[in-house]
């Protein structure tokens, strides 16, 4: 299957009326998938058991299987004002559960995390919720969103955490979840770098981090 041209310039100009920097039409084979990608999901990240995360979404080889399915996706970047100093990139996961000391590296980190938070919830998963429904109106009926990472649709109204049922109880918002891309297996840095698109790593000195979604076609 080829996605028609009409239908790649309707959905770069939503995608970029939405908030992306720039979007990209890929063969789902350039996605890279590992098994081993969500060790990183479930020691170090505070969002495993979050809804849109292992172990609430398909295993790696379930997914897998599933991709195989699929022939075209299209890749976006989206805009962000966060700006990462060097001693915030390089202390990122220690400062969630170790506040720093100093109080304006701790006033930093904290508008860092808001507005991580504050970007999810107001500009990527709703904007990728909105290209899923318009393919969807194209007649991709197996259209898939992903988000970029933990969901934050119960977020609270300061963006300073996020309050998700997990184990606790049945998802507030079900109809508007989507699988997290680490979670299902995706190494969206080797899939970048075979895509020859610059991937900015850790640790970053005053660099705006990207943020990646993946829309599944078919």
């Amino acid at each position: 299957m080829m996605i028609p041209e009409k239908h790649r310039t309707i959905l770069k100009e939503r995608s970029a009326a939405l908030g992306a920097k720039d979007q990209f039409f890929i063969p789902v084979t350039s996605i890279v998938v590992e098994n081993r990608t969500i060790l990183k999901c479930i020691f170090g990240c505070n969002g495993y058991g979050n809804r849109v995360c292992p172990p609430y979404i398909p295993t790696v080889d379930e997914f897998r299987k599933m991709l195989s399915e699929y022939e075209w996706a299209l890749l976006v970047e989206w805009k962000s004002i966060n700006v990462f100093s060097r001693d915030i990139s390089e202390n990122f996961t220690r400062f969630k559960t170790e506040p720093p000391k100093d109080l304006e590296t701790k006033k930093r980190f904290e508008e860092a995390v808001k507005t991580i938070i504050r970007e999810r919830y107001e500009i990527i998963q709703p904007g990728v919720l909105e290209l899923e429904k318009l393919a969807w109106s194209l007649g991709y009926n197996m259209a898939l969103a992903t988000f970029p990472g933990m969901c934050v649709w119960c977020a609270n109204d300061e963006y300073t955490s996020v309050e998700c049922t997990g184990e606790s109880g049945a998802c507030r918002y079900p109809n508007i979840r989507r699988p997290c891309l680490m979670g299902l297996g995706i190494r969206m840095d080797k899939t970048l770098t075979g895509l020859g698109i610059q991937f900015k790593s850790f640790p970053m000195d005053n660099i705006i981090p990207s943020q990646y979604t993946l829309l599944l076609l078919d």
